[in-house]
């Protein structure tokens, strides 16, 4: 099923994977089987259907958190945008503060307001671009970048992504900028080209 639910020109590639797998070469075939294994666990055609409930979603937030006032209307006021247009893409919400105040725990919470499965992606202390956007296969142990993988676990092309500790990112000139890499995903206009370097094709993270 998942092969039938790519878009063409990756089923291509997919399809010559398979076929250069050959018993005969027990290293190369691995690392071709390792690949595809990652290729078929993506969420190719799975995702939740959307749910913009207003009163479910207060209701909600008010069970798992006390006061907050301005950051609930704000996460309420989302909803109801994306309830009138019946939004299928993704957003993003921003939330700051000091530490400790519930930034990650209230955004757990939107993940059960809108009934979709929730990961969280720390960027604590991250200074290689690697680490999101996966190693190429010519290296050894090579895989996946943690985005990839989350989307892996989490089996939907639309759960709700929390990426903690933003602001914790680090720098690495030599590898190169993994802001700009967080950047291209979660701007509107990439994120649906988002290429991994491990899988090395495009797949879509808009939802």
């Amino acid at each position: 099923d998942s092969i039938q639910n790519m878009p063409d020109s990756i089923r291509k590639i997919i399809q010559d994977e398979i076929n250069g797998v050959d018993a005969k070469s027990d290293m190369d075939s691995a690392r071709k089987i390792h690949y595809l294994h990652h290729v078929f666990r993506l969420p190719w055609d799975k995702r939740v259907d959307s749910f913009w409930d207003v009163e479910y979603a207060k209701n909600t937030l008010d069970q798992s958190h006390y006061g907050m006032v301005e950051t609930k209307e704000r996460i309420l006021e989302f909803i109801a945008k994306n309830r009138r247009v019946n939004s299928k893409k993704g957003m993003v919400l921003l939330l700051t503060g000091p530490p400790g105040v519930g930034k990650t725990s209230i955004a757990n919470s939107i993940g059960k307001c809108l009934k979709r499965p929730t990961g969280i992606v720390s960027m604590a202390g991250q200074n290689d671009p690697v680490h999101m956007k996966g190693s190429k296969r010519t290296y050894v142990d090579s895989q996946p970048g943690i985005f990839v993988k989350e989307l892996q676990k989490l089996e939907v092309k639309n759960p709700v992504l929390i990426i903690d500790e933003i602001d914790k990112i680090g720098s690495n000139s030599i590898r190169g900028d993994p802001s700009s890499t967080l950047l291209e995903l979660l701007n509107p206009e990439q994120a649906n080209t988002f290429s991994d370097n491990y899988l090395d094709f495009e797949f879509d993270f808009s939802e």
